[in-house]
């Protein structure tokens, strides 16, 4: 996965988590046109559901998306990566 810089409207957004465990967010992919970024929760933490972020480059916009939408989201995205 290539590394990229985390664009600070998507820092903002996540900003009640990375106060509370610190920056861990990761770049996963393109989805629909735009770039996901996905918080990572320390090891050994019972978390449930994903918190990612859409992030529209254009239009420099953040949308929080947890819940079974992330996990088909980033199934998906995964699903494209392996069959590249």
């Amino acid at each position: 996965m290539k590394e990229k810089n985390i664009p600070q409207s998507v820092i903002d957004e996540a900003q009640d988590l990375i106060q509370l465990y610190g920056n861990t967010l990761i770049y996963r992919g393109v989805y629909n046109d735009c770039d996901i970024y996905q918080f990572v929760f320390p090891e050994n933490m019972e978390t449930g559901f994903p918190f990612i972020y859409l992030h529209d480059v254009e239009a420099d916009q953040v949308l929080e998306i947890s819940g079974s939408r992330a996990l088909k989201m980033l199934r998906e995205l995964s699903d494209r990566q392996t069959n590249k």
